[in-house]
Formats: C-alpha cells, sequence, structure tokens
C-alpha cells in the first residue's frame, strides 16, 4: 500500500492504540494461560508504553490519506543480558484488520529498523509467543531468526 505514513503518536491515538492491544490476543495460548489475564496484561502494556514515551522510548503509528490508523508500532531500546549491547527492541508492533494484507506491517517493521539505525543499534528485536504462527512466519521472511526459546511444562 502507497498510500500510507508512518509517523509520531499523537494524544489523540492513544484510544487507538490502546483498543488495538486486544489484537495480541488473536491466537491460541497454552491451556494454562486466562485469556482474560492476557487481555488485561496487554492493555496495561499499551498504557505503560504511552506512558514512557521518552528518548529510548517511542510509538509510530500508521495511516493513510484519509487519516484512517491502520497499525502502531513501540520501539525501546534492550541491552542484551550476555553481551551488554544496545539493541532496538521492538515492544509492540499491530495492525487493525482494515489493515490487514496491504503491508502495513512491512512498513513499520521498515521504520523499527529505522529507529534503531538512527539510534546506532545494530541489532533489533522481538519477542513473540510460538503459538502465534501467523506473526512467526511473517518475522522469518523478514530474515528474523530464533535464539532463545522459553520452554514450559505444566506441573501438579
Amino acid at each position: 500500500m502507497s498510500h500510507v505514513r508512518i509517523r509520531k503518536m499523537m494524544e489523540d491515538d492513544q484510544d487507538f492504540i490502546l483498543d488495538l492491544s486486544a489484537r495480541f490476543n488473536e491466537f491460541e495460548f497454552m491451556e494454562w494461560r486466562d485469556l482474560r489475564k492476557m487481555e488485561e496484561s496487554q492493555l496495561k502494556i499499551a498504557k505503560e508504553a504511552i506512558a514512557s514515551i521518552g528518548p529510548d522510548s517511542e510509538i509510530f503509528v500508521a495511516e493513510d490519506w484519509e487519516k484512517n490508523l491502520l497499525g502502531y508500532l513501540h520501539m525501546t531500546k534492550n541491552i542484551d543480558y550476555f553481551t551488554g549491547i544496545e539493541q532496538g527492541y521492538i515492544s509492540s508492533i499491530a495492525v487493525s484488520k482494515d489493515g490487514e494484507g496491504k503491508g502495513i506491517a512491512k512498513k513499520l517493521m521498515e521504520k523499527a529498523e529505522e529507529w534503531s539505525k538512527k539510534k546506532g543499534y545494530h541489532q533489533l528485536t522481538l519477542n513473540v509467543f510460538a503459538n502465534n504462527e501467523r506473526a512467526h512466519t511473517f518475522y522469518s521472511k523478514l530474515n528474523f531468526e530464533n535464539e532463545i526459546i522459553k520452554m514450559v511444562k505444566e506441573i501438579d
């Protein structure tokens, strides 16, 4: 979609971002995860992202020429625990149902790379749930690789 621009979040965008946080729950979680708690947590993460805007944390939104909001990206700095290297970190990226299949996520990912390079970072990281196959496929196509895998076993 060529008629999309990525811009910094404005105050009027906050409700859109908070509403869109629900999209992070649109895949099947492990049985032991409580969907209500996941929804509450995703909303809390979005609120914290908005509150944390500063030199090392920015939110960008994607909009079309009619100013319809189609997605958002929250970028922060991460410091690798093992090396101490500063990295760009994609804290959140979400696309609205209206924006699906229009290249919005790819444009937001390009913005993530641009932001990271501008900050002098040579690595871009993100976390994704194992069961979110659609996201895994998308990130793999953009040359992201698995590095650390969290494994969980339910015990009685």
